[in-house]
Order: structure tokens, then C-alpha cells, then sequence
């Protein structure tokens, strides 16, 4: 399993992702711990909408076309 260090030399983002409402929203990779696992990362956190204990950490990419990153979202 890659660390933040890892995810960050790549030059992607780290989202958290609530199942419960569906929250999406993008990670300051530079407040975490640059040698935990994303399973660590998500471990510590919850969902500040809902307070989803069981949030998702992802890495996510930006449109190789566009260059744009996928927006924020919630229900």
C-alpha cells in the first residue's frame, strides 16, 4: 500500500469519500502524516457532514484531456 509520501511524488490528490451522504471533498495532503497508508489516513477521520466513521480515502487524477480536477460534491 502506497504512504501519502508516495501519493504525493505521484502528483495526485487524496479525496475523502462518505458512503453515508455521498460527501465528496479533496484532502491537504501537507497536515498528514507522509508516512501513513491510506488505510491509516482513513482510520483517523469522519465525515464532517454526517459523521460517517467509515469514510473512504481515494486518490484521485486529474482529466488528462483538460486538466481540470472532478469537482467536490455532496447530496
Amino acid at each position: 500500500m502506497p504512504t501519502v509520501a508516495d501519493i504525493r511524488a505521484e502528483g495526485v490528490r487524496l479525496t475523502i469519500c462518505c458512503p453515508n451522504c455521498a460527501r465528496l471533498r479533496y484532502l491537504n495532503i501537507d497536515r498528514l502524516d507522509q508516512s501513513a497508508t491510506l488505510e491509516e489516513v482513513a482510520a483517523g477521520l469522519k465525515c464532517t457532514r454526517c459523521l460517517e466513521p467509515d469514510i473512504e480515502v481515494r486518490i484521485m487524477r486529474c482529466d488528462p484531456e483538460t486538466g481540470f480536477w472532478p469537482a467536490e460534491s455532496a447530496r
